[in-house]
């Protein structure tokens, strides 16, 4: 009768391989969504930040022109 004994360990070896290459490319995997999430995140707040400081801005150059009064135009006489 043949000895299989040493075949077996041979053709689970390549699947317990594949299986740590699965797993590491998994968490690498993962680690990248994650940095992604994070730089989106934190682009999202800068950008947020910006636009509600232009919005200040805008507002209170609003504000500021209306107070100040606009000179009115001067009407010309027809004197003849």
């Amino acid at each position: 009768m043949a000895d299989f004994s040493g075949y077996i360990p041979v053709l689970l070896e390549p699947l317990a391989d594949r299986k740590k290459r699965w797993a590491q490319e998994s968490a690498d995997a993962w680690t990248h969504h994650g940095e992604e999430l994070q730089a989106r995140d934190e682009k999202t707040a800068r950008l947020k930040t910006l636009r509600l400081a232009k919005e200040a801005a805008q507002t209170e150059a609003a504000a500021e022109a209306a107070l100040v009064p606009k000179a009115r135009a001067k009407r010309k006489h027809n004197r003849a």
